[in-house]
C-alpha cells in the first residue's frame, strides 16, 4: 500500500515567515526535498507580493528550479491573474483553490463565495486550454475561525461544483485545524464516493493537535494523498491563530509504521528541518526531526 505526500513547505510553510528566505535557498531546499524522495512539491503561490512578501519571487523560483523527471512541481493560484502568472512561469500543474467560507474567501481572495465559485470555473477553463493539470481546492472545509462550523452538505455541494468544472484532482483543506477524526472520516467517505476515481487530496493543519489523528481517519476513509510540510511549517496569513501543516517526516514515519510506503527518506527530510531550525533560530512544530538524529534512542 502506498501513501503520497505532497510537500508544501516551500509555499504554505514559508508564506507566514517574517524572515524572507532567499530565492537561491528556496531552490536548494527544493533540490534537497526531491533528493529525499518527494514526487509532488508546491514551490510557490502566485499572489500579490504586498500581501504575501515571501512569494514575491514566485516567477524567479519557477524559472530557475531544476525539474526532475517524475516530479510534479506546482503552484497555488487564487484567481484568474494567478493562473495567467502560473502558466507564464512554465508550470503545468496548478492548484486552483477557493474557500468554503464566505468570510475567509473575502479575506484571502478578496472575493465573495459566489464570486469565487464563478471565478473558479474560469480559472479551470483557462488552465485546461493551456494543457495545465488542475487540482481543485476547497479551503476551510472542516471549520472556519470567522464563521465557526462549516456545514458538510455545503462542502459536498462545492465538491460537485468543482467536479462539474472539470478538475483533474480534488483537494480538501482543514485550513484552520478545526476538524476532528469522526467528522473528517465521515465527510471524506462521502467525498471519495462523489469523486468516483478522481484523485482526492487532503491538506491538514495541526492547529488543535488533531492533525495526525485526522490523517489516520482519512486513510481509513480511503484517502491516499496528503499535503505536508517539512518540520511542520505553515499557516495562512488570513486565518486567525493559523499554525503549521502536519510535518512531512512525522507523517511519513506514522505511515511507515501503519504499513504504508511513501518512498521518502525520513532522515534526509529531518536534516532539512534541522537546517531550517538553525536558519530561523527557533524550534519548528514537528517532532520527529528532533529525534532521528539522536543515537541514544531507538526508532521503530
Amino acid at each position: 500500500m502506498k501513501v503520497i505526500l505532497e510537500e508544501q513547505g516551500l509555499r504554505d510553510g514559508f508564506q507566514t515567515l517574517t524572515q524572507v528566505i532567499p530565492t537561491e535557498k528556496k531552490l536548494d531546499y527544493i533540490d534537497q526535498l526531491v533528493d529525499a524522495g518527494i514526487k509532488r512539491i508546491q514551490i510557490a503561490s502566485f499572489v500579490h507580493p504586498r500581501l504575501v512578501p515571501q512569494m514575491a519571487d514566485a516567477e524567479e523560483v519557477c524559472k530557475n528550479v531544476t525539474k526532475k523527471d517524475g516530479v510534479i512541481y506546482s503552484g497555488l493560484v487564487l484567481n484568474l491573474k494567478g493562473v495567467e502568472r502560473g502558466i507564464a512561469a512554465g508550470l503545468n500543474h496548478l492548484a486552483c483553490s477557493i474557500s468554503a467560507s464566505n468570510t475567509h474567501s473575502q479575506k484571502n481572495a478578496r472575493l465573495t463565495l459566489t464570486e469565487a465559485k464563478r471565478a473558479f470555473k474560469e480559472m479551470v477553463k483557462l488552465s485546461k486550454i493551456n494543457d495545465v493539470t488542475v487540482r481543485g481546492g476547497i479551503q476551510c472545509a472542516f471549520g472556519c475561525r470567522y464563521e465557526g462550523k462549516v456545514d458538510a452538505n455545503h462542502v459536498l455541494d462545492m465538491v460537485d461544483h468543482h467536479l462539474d468544472a472539470g478538475i483533474d484532482e480534488l483537494a480538501l483543506a482543514d485550513s484552520t485545524g478545526m476538524g476532528n477524526p469522526k467528522q473528517l472520516g465521515e465527510l471524506m467517505e462521502k467525498v471519495m464516493e462523489k469523486a468516483n476515481g478522481v484523485p482526492v487530496i487532503l491538506h491538514l493543519h495541526n492547529t488543535e493537535n488533531k492533525g495526525y489523528s485526522n490523517f489516520y481517519a482519512a486513510t481509513e476513509a480511503g484517502v491516499r494523498i496528503f499535503d505536508t510540510a517539512f518540520g511542520g511549517l505553515g499557516g495562512c496569513p488570513f486565518i486567525k491563530s493559523a499554525t503549521g501543516n502536519i510535518a512531512t517526516e512525522d507523517t511519513a514515519h506514522t505511515a511507515h509504521q501503519m504499513g504504508y510506503e511513501t518512498g521518502l527518506d525520513i532522515n534526509k527530510i529531518a536534516s532539512i528541518s534541522r537546517e531550517m531550525e538553525a536558519t530561523l533560530g527557533y524550534k519548528l512544530p514537528g517532532q520527529l526531526y528532533q529525534l532521528v538524529d539522536n543515537d541514544e534512542i531507538k526508532m521503530i
